[in-house]
């Protein structure tokens, strides 16, 4: 659903949006689910633009020039109606978001509790480390789906803060919004124009939707039964861009209706909007700069200004001191194209400042201008096997820790069940895991001043394996020793066979017995060199005579000893 004319971005999230819808016939993974919630959280930024516009295109309204003041008197009021019944609408909405997060979380059929779940008048921001805290299963979908739809899906339920309450909102918004008419000084009856009106037919419409296997099914079933909360939450959250697209669209034509081209442009603010926050290196950035309540016939220019660091400031749209050069001019629609490439910039985030120009009364006027940070990141490869997440205890298990577009500077990685967790550079780790089964690794990163939560890796902790005991070159597994070999043996070794880690295991102590004439012969032997009473008695035997190796205790890394496995050897 979209109203008005869609900027690229809103096109972008569109398409983004219908993919991820199609994706819920597939079994939801965890990346998917966070694609729902990163999808939520560019509607309630396109959300914020678009109320941002319709602001300015209202101070236009209510600051006519003055030969257009008797002129703009129901243009205003008209508009005054229609913000009223918007923002009533959207304040539904949040709420409604609210009711549909407590339903899941405190599995109750009415929503009760949804206070819990705003914040500043809105539904939070699930991303946000509130909303991380307070909405720990956005896969539910069970108890969502008895708010919204009931236990009949082919009889939806029709009470408060059901799915049909909503669709029933929206389409009594939907025709107070076609129906708009107003009259003019003059006694004309203003309707809005068909373009418009064919807009908001499109946004609005509810009929019957085609499930997987192609069967009919009703709207509000289609997007809201058995469907997860991550999901629900971004469908709502782009019915509630639609309404403020729908509200922005009906006030700048009101605004044209009585000469808004000719605002006072020192009445609004600078628009500067990226297409894409987050681009590899090499590729190209893009941003939309222009003045919110734009005119096409307008001639304005931006003047790039250069990067700037830290959080973009707060002071958009204040008065520049002037700029020189050719600038950028504005095209055809009014907007002026900010490109800058990134095959030269460091990765990480990055923003740029500038000043936008307009004609007033003959003169150019100059307003400053930020764009908001982007991010700067390399395509990156990642292959996880599933079995080799794994730390050894009592070593030292080196682990790179690296978020694409992230520089390391703003990284902040903790990890729970570690007895050493130190860094060794930018993006390497020294693990040393404590007593438990499991490691946990997290990773925070300060995000435009915000402290984000990147993700959890858990690695299970193990022991190091048993060393391998041999003697004259022979393992627990062999059977027989040339007499020459045996004879030579200086002593036991203890090796590490096909581990990894560059581990020395001491050997201890250890007994050799031999078997010769029928007798048995006992040698304790301290370290791993052998007693020379028993290297003597091995050179006397003969063949067929044997040797017992046992009670091997071996020393680990951890400080820890274990006893290995005894070897049997006859004498060939």
């Amino acid at each position: 659903m979209a109203g008005g004319k869609e900027t690229p971005r809103q096109k972008m999230i569109g398409m983004m949006y219908l993919v991820l819808t199609a994706l819920l016939a597939m079994n939801i993974s965890k990346d998917v689910l966070n694609a729902f919630l990163q999808i939520n959280r560019s509607q309630m930024k396109t959300s914020e633009i678009l109320e941002s516009k319709s602001q300015a295109t209202l101070l236009g309204l209510r600051n006519p020039k003055p030969e257009d003041a008797e002129k703009a008197k129901p243009f205003i009021a008209k508009a005054e109606e229609v913000v009223v019944e918007a923002d009533a609408l959207v304040k539904y909405i949040e709420e409604f978001k609210a009711h549909v997060m407590a339903a899941s979380m405190k599995a109750n059929a009415t929503g009760d509790g949804w206070e819990e779940f705003m914040a500043d008048g809105k539904a939070l921001d699930m991303l946000s480390e509130d909303g991380r805290k307070k909405v720990t299963k956005p896969d539910e979908n069970q108890n969502n789906t008895t708010l919204l739809i009931g236990p009949k899906p082919q009889e939806p339920r029709k009470d408060p803060w059901s799915a049909e309450e909503l669709k029933s909102k929206l389409e009594a918004f939907a025709a107070s919004m076609r129906g708009i008419k107003v009259t003019d000084i003059a006694g004309q009856e203003i309707t809005l124009s068909q373009d418009l009106i064919t807009s908001i037919d499109s946004t609005y419409t509810f009929g019957v939707s085609l499930d997987a296997d192609k069967q009919p099914e009703p709207w509000v079933v289609n997007k809201f039964y058995h469907t997860p909360l991550a999901a629900v939450i971004a469908t709502i959250s782009k019915i509630e861009t639609d309404v403020l697209n729908t509200k922005a669209s009906i006030l700048s034509e009101l605004l044209n209706k009585v000469g808004g081209t000719d605002m006072k442009f020192t009445d609004v603010t600078v628009a500067a909007v990226p297409l894409k926050s987050y681009v590899l290196k090499g590729e190209e950035f893009v941003a939309e700069v222009y003045l919110a309540a734009y005119n096409k016939n307008s001639t304005t220019k931006i003047y790039p200004g250069g990067e700037y660091s830290g959080p973009m400031p707060t002071d958009n749209g204040t008065p520049g001191s002037g700029a020189g050069g050719a600038g950028i001019a504005a095209g055809p629609d009014g907007k002026c194209i900010f490109k800058v490439g990134t095959a030269g910039l460091s990765l990480g985030q990055h923003g740029y400042s500038g000043q936008i120009s307009y004609m007033k009364n003959g003169k150019e006027e100059f307003l400053k201008y930020y764009i908001p940070p982007f991010t700067v990141g390399e395509p990156a490869l990642v292959i996880s096997p599933k079995q080799m997440n794994v730390f050894y205890r009592g070593l030292d298990n080196p682990v790179e820790i690296s978020v694409p577009g992230v520089s390391p500077s703003q990284m902040r990685p903790t990890c729970e069940g570690c007895e050493v967790f130190q860094k060794v550079s930018d993006s390497e780790w020294n693990v040393k895991p404590g007593g438990g089964n499991e490691a946990k690794i997290s990773v925070t990163a300060d995000i435009n001043g915000n402290n984000t939560n990147m993700g959890t890796k858990v690695f299970r902790v193990k022991p190091i394996p048993d060393p391998i005991p041999s003697f004259g070159g022979k393992r627990p597994s062999d059977q027989v020793i040339a007499k020459g070999d045996a004879g030579v043996a200086a002593g036991l070794r203890a090796a590490m066979d096909n581990f990894d880690f560059p581990v020395t295991a001491t050997v201890q102590s250890w007994m050799i017995t031999i078997s010769s004439g029928g007798k048995l012969k006992e040698y304790n032997c301290g370290g791993a060199g052998i007693n020379p009473d028993a290297s003597a008695a091995i050179k006397a035997a003969k063949t067929g005579d044997k040797i017992f190796i046992e009670n091997v205790i071996c020393l680990m890394p951890d400080g820890k000893t274990r006893k290995l496995s005894p070897i049997t050897l006859k004498i060939n």
